[in-house]
């Protein structure tokens, strides 16, 4: 609780100081401390027991993920993978509108508007997924979608 209403009060200072850009800075320093926050603990296993070694008869001992290496890859898939392809999915949304015959301005508020909604909707999905294919395959996949209409609009992203 303490937490938020410190956010809270930063953001108080930064309207009262500098008005929209004070605010935009204060969510700014939050959202890079709250990624160097989650990269750290993405490095640190999760549990303190010692896991067991899986024995197979095709994988060996040696070809087991530590923790640490999984949650380093679960945070790439999650975070600034899932964020590059909601921003590739908002500029074809941006290329949609132009498309159609909208007005730029409105092309540029919509990428502005996809991407906060478009990024933790695809994060939380990775997470809930258990395998790493499905994952990769739902962040190729957006992006996928996304690339044609960037490649085929006439003015500039």
């Amino acid at each position: 609780m303490g937490g938020w209403a410190v956010l809270v009060a930063a953001l108080a200072v930064g309207d009262e100081t500098a008005g929209e850009w004070g605010v935009a800075v204060t969510v700014l320093v939050a959202t890079g401390a709250a990624f160097a926050v989650l990269f750290v603990a993405a490095r640190t296993p999760a549990r303190k027991a010692r896991a067991k070694t899986i024995r197979t008869s095709h994988r060996g001992s040696s070809e087991v993920d530590s923790p640490v290496r999984s949650g380093l890859l679960t945070f790439a898939i999650a975070g600034p993978l899932a964020l590059a392809a909601s921003v590739l999915l908002a500029l074809a949304v941006r290329a949609l509108i132009i498309g159609a015959g909208g007005a730029e301005a409105d092309g540029n508020v919509a990428v502005l508007a996809t991407v906060p909604i478009a990024w933790p909707i695809l994060s939380f999905a990775l997470l809930m997924m258990s395998h790493r294919g499905t994952q990769f395959a739902w962040v190729l996949g957006v992006a996928a979608v996304s690339a044609p209409f960037l490649l085929l609009q006439g003015g500039t992203v």
